[in-house]
């Protein structure tokens, strides 16, 4: 298995690794305090910040329109309150990653029908297709399930560097956990599946992707909408089982998660099918709680109509 290089910080600059250092004792504090400070003091104190500086305010809003014209204004206002405290307990959520361990995660996150998923994919390679629902930084948990997987979380790597070493060490939860920037996912996956080790390959694919030539539109929320295809491309390629994972809030800073299988690695499935069940599951998700979805990303940005411009035509609509 090829070194994990996950907690290597030798390619950074000294004053970003202090910075991330001071950071992460920021977190290590936070994480040690009680749990009813964290969620019944903390988190509204986040929530009062949030919406003092009207975070991202036009962005939610217009997103909200456009997703649910059939909705009142009180109700879609509603939603964005609800909103802010999805997202200042995710905020506390992600601080206190820096003092959870097996044995001592204070059950963040429980496995719907987690022994039937496990013996399906016990040594096998699959992917899971996750969101920004709820806590999506919890998903990686899944290592401790299954310790003898090689669980791959691929992300966008942070502009920030000192926060780019933080994310990193949070998202550290074993040894078994690697965090592998996108453009390198492919040549991870290929260098490291020769060696017989099951590999679970985690991407959060809801976010909306650079626009090409090829981009592919999908009704979703009655919008066409683009998403990032890397997980479908993966699977057709290498005949990967894929996973959507969907998500429930039980509490605050605690969840509940389980797998549906979007492809078995054998069917023949046309381009964009698997993508397809993907965008129909989230939204089946986002509808049934509305406000545990990441609202304030520009998701809608492109557009066919810009990749008509850009471009000289649209290749397709889903």
């Amino acid at each position: 298995m090829s070194k994990n290089k996950n907690l290597d910080f030798s390619e950074f600059a000294w004053y970003h690794r202090l910075s991330a250092a001071m950071l992460w004792g920021i977190c290590r504090i936070v994480s040690i305090m009680p749990r009813w400070f964290r969620y019944r003091a903390l988190a509204p104190f986040v929530v009062g910040i949030l919406r003092l500086v009207r975070y991202r305010r036009a962005v939610i809003q217009n997103n909200l329109r456009n997703s649910f014209p059939e909705m009142s204004q009180r109700r879609r206002d509603e939603i964005m309150r609800g909103f802010y405290k999805t997202l200042a307990e995710i905020i506390v959520n992600t601080i206190s990653l820096a003092g959870i361990r097996p044995g001592h995660d204070d059950g963040v996150l429980i496995w719907e029908g987690r022994d039937e998923h496990f013996a399906e994919v016990h040594d096998r390679d699959w992917i899971a297709l996750a969101t920004h629902y709820g806590c999506w930084e919890y998903l990686p948990l899944w290592g401790w399930q299954d310790p003898d997987c090689h669980f791959v979380t691929v992300y966008h790597p942070l502009k920030n560097k000192a926060f780019e070493i933080l994310y990193r060490r949070l998202r550290k939860f074993s040894d078994n956990v690697y965090t592998i920037p996108m453009a390198d996912a492919v040549r991870h996956y290929v260098r490291n599946r020769r060696e017989g080790l099951g590999i679970a390959m985690g991407l959060v694919s809801d976010q909306s992707p650079n626009l090409r030539a090829d981009t592919e539109w999908y009704d979703f929320l009655n919008q066409k909408t683009a998403f990032i295809d890397g997980g479908e491309r993966l699977a057709m390629r290498f005949h990967i089982p894929v996973y959507y994972v969907d998500v429930w809030r039980s509490a605050p800073g605690r969840y509940r998660a389980g797998f549906v299988k979007l492809y078995d690695g054998v069917e023949s499935v046309a381009e964009g099918e698997i993508t397809r069940r993907y965008a129909a599951a989230l939204e089946a998700t986002i509808r049934r709680e509305p406000e545990l979805w990441m609202w304030s990303h520009k998701r809608w940005k492109h557009t066919p109509e810009k990749q008509a411009l850009r471009f000289g035509g649209v290749k397709k609509e889903a």
